[in-house]
């Protein structure tokens, strides 16, 4: 029988899993380098889990590390954005070229301006979640949001709220 500790895990796993995995996809544009940097954050986690006060923040803090890590080890930008686009049409039946324009403008944000905006509107966290997870004052993230937003305003031609 699982002790208490690995009960809450599990849980813990089974309840945010999904939704990290999304989040690690819509940073790398990768689902298969997604479900491994999701991976890895639960697998560094639970070493610590007894240690952890907010595992939410601290899972997510982990696979944007591991994302940024990501982002600087590829120099080949050009197979992330093929991937995403075959995804795409795997997931979308008849693609949306609303949705398609929203993933292309947010994924042209700078990757700081991008990680608060999928943490944010994504991931569902609230400013103060999502300071605690890119460790920036929460000041700093609506800032960013702001600037988020204007630039994605632009970028869709202010067609878009």
């Amino acid at each position: 029988m699982p002790t208490l500790v690995a009960q809450e895990f599990e849980a813990f796993y089974a309840a945010h899993y999904s939704a990290l995995a999304t989040y690690c996809w819509r940073l790398v544009n990768d689902r298969e380098l997604a479900h491994d940097l999701a991976q890895e954050s639960f697998a560094r986690m639970i070493a610590r889990w007894r240690r952890i006060d907010d595992p939410r923040s601290y899972v997510y803090r982990v696979a944007t590390n591991l994302a940024r890590r990501a982002w600087r080890e590829r120099d080949d930008r050009r197979l992330a954005d093929e991937a995403a686009a075959a995804v795409l049409v795997h997931v979308l039946p008849e693609p949306d070229a609303v949705v398609i324009g929203l993933h292309a403008a947010v994924g042209s944000l700078p990757g700081r301006l991008r990680e608060v905006v999928l943490l944010h509107y994504f991931a569902d966290m609230s400013v103060t979640d999502v300071a605690a997870t890119v460790g920036r004052p929460a000041g700093t993230v609506k800032r960013q949001l702001s600037e988020a937003r204007a630039a994605l305003a632009e970028s869709l031609g202010g067609r878009h709220d």
